[in-house]
């Protein structure tokens, strides 16, 4: 042998060097992954992701991250009924400030039977268009949840009377929920065999009756009983504003009346809504609305439902 000549210890596949490249991308993936899942636990808090995609909230979340973490309530649908997961205490009294997207509630007065609270927003809403909701809990459980309604510019004071006294006012937590169509707990009614069915909301001087087919809303009919309270302007102009829903509803096709008696006037509508599309209140909803968004949204105004 040749001590000059080379001595081959072994053969290099070509390509194999790759292979060691692809797991140490792989092995610093996983690394970056276990690295950053106390961070991605703690954005999500207390919440499911899985139940937060699934319930189709994920990007409601992301949207107003700050919001849940801050004390928002989870809301969990069954047939009949809303649980609610409360996830901070905010303590009603008159310095508790609670903000939400553009607006906050503020200078809350809490009594047994009612609680006043003041709305503050940054720039125009309409809460008969957006469905935000206050609600009152108490240990988890819901004792009122609130329709904040009103075309608000810079800031109004609500009153919201409630059906049911609360016998303890200690530790009362006030939270704010936005809801889509998919929040809505499930409202079951009785219909015909054409899928007609209807309910009645009521409160002393204003009885709506909505009509469905198959669950969507087709039809209204109010009757608003106006006490006149002695001021002759506010009386005169409440006159003339109903006198104009009269004649643009029987121009509609649909029916419309308006009787003075000696307490004040009486306002009554029927109308479909295919024909007749303006909302004269916040409680004219579109044609189609879902019923389960009909029957939450007006209990949560103090009307009586069924």
């Amino acid at each position: 042998m040749n001590n000059n000549e080379p001595i081959i210890l072994g053969k290099v596949k070509k390509g194999g060097s790759g292979k060691p490249i692809v797991a140490i991308i792989v092995f610093l993936f996983i690394g970056a992954i276990i690295f950053l899942l106390p961070t991605i636990l703690n954005y999500f808090g207390d919440y499911s992701i899985i139940d937060l995609i699934k319930n189709g909230e994920i990007i409601d979340f992301i949207n107003n991250h700050d919001s849940y973490m801050n004390g928002n309530i989870s809301l969990k649908k069954d047939n009949t009924t809303t649980t609610t997961v409360v996830k901070s205490n905010n303590y009603i009294n008159n310095k508790t400030i609670i903000k939400y997207d553009n607006f906050s509630l503020s200078d809350f007065v809490l009594n047994n039977n009612s609680v006043s609270f003041k709305v503050t927003v940054n720039k125009y809403i309409d809460f008969d268009k957006d469905y935000y909701y206050f609600i009152l809990s108490k240990d988890s459980k819901v004792l009122e949840i609130i329709k904040i309604t009103g075309q608000i510019e810079s800031s109004e004071n609500i009153i919201y009377n409630f059906k049911n006294k609360m016998e303890n006012l200690i530790n009362i937590e006030g939270n704010v929920k936005k809801y889509g169509d998919l929040n809505y707990p499930e409202y079951k009614i009785s219909s015909d065999e054409s899928g007609l069915a209807s309910i009645v909301c009521t409160t002393t001087n204003d009885r709506y009756e909505y009509l469905f087919n198959n669950n969507k809303l087709i039809r209204i009919k109010q009757i608003y009983t106006y006490i006149d309270s002695g001021d002759t302007n506010t009386y005169i102009s409440e006159y003339e504003k109903y006198t104009g829903f009269v004649t643009e509803i029987n121009n509609s096709n649909n029916t419309a009346t308006i009787i003075e008696d000696n307490k004040g006037f009486v306002f009554n509508a029927d109308i479909d809504l295919k024909t007749y599309t303006r909302r004269i209140n916040g409680n004219y909803y579109s044609y189609n609305d879902n019923l389960n968004k009909i029957k939450f949204d007006m209990d949560a105004k103090g009307y009586d439902c069924k």
